[in-house]
């Protein structure tokens, strides 16, 4: 197996897949790339077992072939090199050598039927396609929500409720979540449900640049593809929660806070610096058309506070506290100049929503709900 390749456009091939090779694993085999070359293309592929992912580049003088080699040796060297021509042969003891202008390296090699088998997807499974931008941009406001604990399997990943050509969207890890509407998120009708994987998403959303990426679901998988990348994986089947029931009305939410979503944003941001370190609670107290944020640290007799102009429609003055990356991270995902707070009570869940400036669309493309549980206040 050889073949002939600029080293930047290889870096940039082994970059799409390597967050897919698992840091710790006691499977040595998928500590590595899988090397294909064919019909003058080179294949790059990596699999945890759970997700798989392949992509490729044209290659020069190449003869067609399999290996596989160690990610991290073989991806920290490439990407350290400088924009060059390399050269890239392996013979027939399984060594790979690799050559530049300046120097020569050599790597230990294993035969390709010793990697995983990739998995493939039936020809039946339900397909649509979705602007890549879209894709990315709902991962984005959704992904940050997704809970780290492992014991709560269900809610590790971003679930999708596609009906025709909308879908509903959701993600949580029981303190916060994030549900979003689009009536016309894919172009073609899909009647599916897929709760997909953080990992998956993470890497979707960095590889999939493309104007379009291709949707293809079974019962247990899910697979993303465009010109040259393909990602499959495996679907998140443990039971998840009702998310609609745990959403309260515009009934029992309505104290209505609308405030400017950068003002907000940099004073949380500034104010949660003098936090306590656990909670990193916050304290939203508002009274008639003023917001106060506050926070203290009693260990170290440190606080802060900031104040600004708000719309409140609650009547009386309400004090809330929230934990501020919780905030944060909500303002972050949400690009409309103004959000909206919906309140009922210092104990129950408050919900924000985008207000956007006039467009000559009369509905907006997608319509976001964040809920945020409060943190008790001493």
């Amino acid at each position: 197996m050889r073949f002939k390749a600029n080293s930047r456009e290889l870096r940039d091939v082994i970059g799409r897949v390597i967050g897919v090779v698992p840091v710790r694993t006691t499977i040595p085999a998928i500590e590595n790339l899988l090397l294909e070359t064919s019909k003058k293309k080179l294949t790059v592929s990596a699999t945890d077992l759970e997700i798989s992912m392949s992509t490729q580049t044209d290659v020069m003088d190449a003869t067609d072939g399999k290996v596989t080699v160690n990610a991290k040796e073989f991806f920290d060297i490439v990407r350290n090199l400088d924009d060059s021509e390399i050269d890239v042969n392996v013979d027939e003891s399984l060594k790979l050598t690799l050559k530049t202008k300046s120097g020569s390296y050599k790597f230990a090699c294993s035969p390709a039927d010793e990697y995983p088998t990739l998995p493939t997807l039936a020809e039946a499974a339900e397909s649509s396609t979705i602007a890549a931008e879209t894709l990315k941009t709902v991962i984005e406001r959704t992904i940050f929500a997704v809970s780290k604990d492992e014991h709560r399997r269900s809610m590790n990943g971003v679930l999708f409720l596609f009906s025709g050509k909308g879908a509903k969207i959701y993600s949580t890890d029981g303190h916060r979540l994030v549900r979003i509407e689009d009536k016309s998120l894919v172009d073609k009708p899909l009647k599916k449900e897929a709760n997909i994987q953080e990992k998956a998403l993470s890497l979707a959303a960095k590889s999939f640049k493309a104007s379009a990426v291709e949707i293809t679901i079974t019962d247990d998988h899910i697979r993303l593809k465009n010109a040259d990348t393909e990602l499959i994986t495996r679907l998140i089947k443990e039971p998840h929660p009702d998310y609609e029931a745990v959403i309260p009305s515009d009934i029992d939410n309505n104290k209505l806070m609308t405030v400017t979503r950068a003002e907000l944003l940099d004073k949380v941001r500034r104010v949660s610096i003098l936090s306590d370190t656990v909670n990193h609670l916050v304290k939203f107290t508002v009274d008639k058309d003023v917001l106060t944020i506050s926070a203290e640290d009693a260990d170290r007799g440190e606080m802060g506070e900031e104040k600004l102009q708000v719309q409140w429609s609650g009547g009386d003055s309400m004090n809330i506290g929230f934990n501020s990356t919780y905030i944060t991270e909500a303002m972050g995902s949400i690009d409309a100049p103004k959000v909206r707070f919906a309140l009922s009570s210092a104990t129950r869940a408050a919900t924000i929503k985008p207000i956007h400036e006039e467009k000559k669309a009369a509905v907006p493309e997608q319509d976001i709900l964040i809920l945020v549980m409060p943190l008790r206040l001493n």
